[in-house]
């Protein structure tokens, strides 16, 4: 089969490689019908992750696709099946996998498609996969949605309600602010709090094109480098930048909340000071995928989340290797295999 491969920074290629068979029972084969790259995936192929010195391997771990090949102890999805698939491997059942901490499961750990982490899964730009313990980490698309769209649903289209509706639950009137800078993250974000949660949404960022799809989505914006209001619920730091991640942590009210979605890989100051004389709560993490892909997905079918404003462009499945390593790949490119 085919598989796109980073090699190394700014080279990408597809390859012919030996495509997964169903090792365990439990097993399911995915081929993706359409596959988008996490934010992070930008800056791995751009070369400012650790990650880029250990090239070559299968890049990617957001998809959708069908459901071609079943384990015999697979009991809730079958062939034919339209899926999402979740980021991680995780087990289903373990203390952490029960919690709904599926991106800390106690028997694959760090495991993850498109990065070399705990073994090798392949990657989702791949025109197959397979798929550990399907009845846990396949997501069943609504019906009559268009599953392009949903690319994402196995990371950050996910990951922008697990950033927002826990958070805000029990807070009347909610008013929440974005950070912007990483990509896609955010903006799903901002769908989630102004259609999900009801909040007043306040989209920072610097990026004119991703300011226009904040705007479209209902939110106020204004650029990262102006003045900015400090008594928001809930700030949520999709920027991956230092600055913006302390503006972000400055801008709740007493006892407020910062979740950030950026990955950082190097320490960085924070003003820890003024976090504890008003009482911030800050978390930071891996998203956890599988618990968040259902209500997720049940809120795209009500015609509450607007994924398909956020896509940044369509493409064949051979064009991978060119737009990804182009000057301007979009925030969002989603790639259909045909």
């Amino acid at each position: 089969m085919r598989s796109l491969i980073f090699v190394a920074p700014g080279q990408l290629r597809i390859d012919e490689v030996d495509a997964p068979v169903i090792v365990d029972a439990t097993d399911a084969l995915v081929r993706p019908l359409a596959a988008t790259t996490c934010d992070l995936d930008h800056h791995v192929i751009r070369g400012i992750t650790p990650m880029s010195a250990a090239g070559p391997f299968p890049i990617g771990h957001e998809c959708v696709g069908t459901v071609v090949e079943v384990g015999p102890e697979c009991t809730d999805v079958k062939v034919g099946d339209v899926v999402g698939v979740a980021w991680h491997i995780a087990c289903g059942t373990c203390t952490q996998c029960r919690l709904g901490h599926t991106a800390r499961c106690l028997l694959y750990g760090d495991a993850q498609y498109g990065l070399p982490l705990n073994g090798s899964w392949g990657g989702t730009f791949s025109e197959l996969i397979r798929v550990p313990f399907a009845d846990f980490n396949l997501a069943p698309l609504p019906k009559g949605i268009d599953p392009v769209h949903l690319a994402s649903i196995g990371d950050n289209l996910a990951l922008g309600w697990e950033s927002v509706m826990p958070t805000i639950a029990g807070i009347d009137d909610p008013e929440i602010a974005v950070f912007g800078g990483t990509g896609s993250i955010g903006l799903y974000c901002v769908d989630t709090a102004v259609h999900c949660a009801g909040a007043r949404t306040v989209y920072y960022d610097d990026d004119p094109t991703r300011m226009a799809v904040a705007e479209k989505l209902g939110a106020e914006v204004f650029d990262i480098n102006g003045k900015r209001e400090k008594n928001f619920h809930l700030a949520i730091d999709a920027s991956a930048d230092p600055a913006r991640l302390r503006k972000a942590l400055l801008s709740v009210m007493p006892e407020g909340y910062v979740n950030s979605v950026g990955i950082y890989f190097e320490d960085v100051p924070v003003p820890m000071l003024s976090l504890y004389l008003r009482g911030v709560n800050f978390h930071n993490g891996k998203g956890h995928a599988r618990p968040n892909m259902t209500p997720t997905l049940e809120a795209v079918a009500a015609g509450t989340l607007h994924p398909e404003l956020i896509t940044s462009g369509i493409y064949g499945w051979d064009e991978m290797p060119d737009v990804l390593t182009s000057s301007e790949p979009g925030h969002k490119p989603i790639f259909v295999l045909d």
